[in-house]
């Protein structure tokens, strides 16, 4: 099953390689639920400044693959490949806050991190561009080798100005969607459609979702929190050579001073069951990077 589903992960590895890096820590949280914290920043030309203009535009060229699947992709002529960017760039909501661009954001770095393919291309399924979407910002599919169980992975993606403003909004989306029916919703959605998978993939999946190896299946939930990092500050300044020298450690003990807050929320997290998996990047600005995605799907300035 690994190989199965790492073979439809549509998001490269070395697109991730280019435009991100990883911090390695120690920080461990023992009570359930069980929940791990990665530290990823998005790299830094050779002059010391942050790619996050060249992120925003490498996430437009993502837009037709986390849209549509594979299958509809495929032999398209030029001009049908035209249609379906255009398409695809119709489906972002031109708002002020949209989670879309976090979603897709989240959806590359499930792919490229933990090698969990999309289950549910869940744009197409937007009935109103102006409206948020109900659920989670994507499903993915992981398989745990070790204990031979595959995971269903919701995702949710906060991207806010204020690292503990997104946090907290990441925790209360999570536990409303685990209270009522959406969670189980997606799943309806995922067993009927498969959308983004091929048919002997799907009757191989299902077997684990709602079939024999049911007992096999479990949930998780990925999150996203991006936030604006006052210590970028520190680039339009006397600050600059320094900051650049001590990047890891100081978001290292960012991220330790941070660990408290972390027990809190994972405390009052009802549903001890769920694993979590925290993707945290800061951002220089938040809005600029809006508004460097929203020029490279339109081309206007």
């Amino acid at each position: 099953m690994k190989d199965i589903l790492q073979s439809i992960v549509e998001a490269r590895s070395t697109d991730y390689a280019a435009n991100f890096g990883h911090l390695e820590h120690t920080i461990a949280f023992e009570a359930p639920p069980a929940a791990s914290l990665r530290l990823h920043f998005v790299k830094t030309d050779a002059s010391g400044q942050p790619r996050f203009r060249e992120l925003a535009y490498l996430l437009a060229k993502y837009i037709t693959t986390y849209c549509f699947t594979a299958e509809r992709r495929k032999d398209l002529q030029e001009q049908e490949r035209n249609e379906m960017y255009m398409q695809a760039r119709d489906l972002f909501r031109r708002t002020v806050n949209s989670g879309q661009l976090g979603e897709l954001l989240i959806y590359f770095l499930l792919e490229t991190v933990l090698k969990a393919p999309q289950a549910l291309k869940k744009m197409p399924l937007t009935t109103n561009p102006k409206e948020e979407r109900k659920g989670s910002d994507g499903v993915h599919l992981l398989w745990d080798e070790p204990s031979q169980v595959l995971e269903l992975i919701f995702a949710e993606s906060k991207i806010w100005k204020s690292f503990s403003s997104a946090l907290t909004d990441a925790f209360e989306s999570m536990e409303s969607f685990h209270d009522d029916q959406a969670k189980q919703h997606e799943v309806n959605v995922i067993t009927s459609g498969f959308s983004a998978l091929e048919p002997k993939i799907q009757d191989q999946v299902a077997a684990y979702v709602e079939g024999e190896n049911v007992s096999k299946c479990r949930h998780a939930h990925a999150c996203l929190i991006g936030f604006n990092w006052s210590e970028y500050g520190c680039l339009t300044d006397t600050r600059r050579a320094t900051f650049i020298k001590e990047f890891d450690q100081r978001y290292l003990e960012w991220a330790a001073e941070r660990k408290e807050l972390f027990q809190e929320k994972l405390h009052k997290f009802s549903h001890k069951h769920i694993r979590l998996e925290f993707f945290i990047i800061p951002f220089q600005d938040v809005e600029a990077f809006r508004a460097w995605f929203e020029q490279a799907l339109t081309g206007q300035k």
